[in-house]
């Protein structure tokens, strides 16, 4: 009679079949939309783009110093003009002999001026530029990078060139050139 007495075992429990999943599945693609959707708002928040113009020749090109373009401020130098900047990129990178060792310096770089044509200016010389920048960079002493000094020696030797170039070219000198970053390896 002890059989009599035990519960018969619980049905298993149903999982929610077809419909339950296709919920779930609905539920997880909103949930991913929404949140793909919030961050590209907060992305162009945080990075807006620059404005573009269309020229005659039908090339689309960023308008300089356009107030989403990054100016930083009025009132600096350059008689009331807004410093515009410009990325020489990529990176430069050359090598060099430190004694028996070869050597890696890559130096990312930025042109400032208080007026947009200079900036156009060199990016129409850019290759000129770079070249002239490598040669430049290529034969230095390992010991002498290392130093702050020897950094900013190579710093004015290297705005002297892209003014040279520019002068040469016939466009106005830049204002100045910064390096954003300098990695000797």
């Amino acid at each position: 009679m002890a059989d009599a007495d035990e519960a018969p075992p619980p049905p298993p429990k149903k999982s929610g079949g077809v419909m339950g999943t296709l919920i779930s599945g609905v539920g997880i693609f909103v949930l991913t939309l929404a949140a793909v959707v919030v961050g590209g708002g907060i992305n162009a928040k945080l990075h807006p783009m620059p404005d573009f113009k269309l020229d005659k020749d039908g090339k689309i090109t960023p308008v300089m110093g356009s107030s989403s373009s990054g100016g930083h401020g009025e009132g600096g130098e350059g008689g009331g003009k807004a410093a515009v900047y410009y990325a020489i990129d990529p990176p430069l990178v050359v090598n060099f002999e430190d004694g028996s060792v070869v050597r890696f310096l890559q130096i990312t770089m930025e042109l400032m001026a208080h007026d947009p044509k200079v900036i156009e200016s060199a990016t129409k010389n850019m290759p000129l530029i770079r070249n002239n920048l490598l040669l430049l960079m290529s034969n230095r002493n390992y010991q002498s990078m290392m130093s702050r000094e020897g950094k900013e020696k190579l710093r004015q030797e290297a705005l002297t060139e892209v003014n040279a170039v520019q002068k040469k070219q016939g466009g106005d000198s830049v204002d100045d050139l910064l390096f954003t970053t300098f990695v000797v390896q």
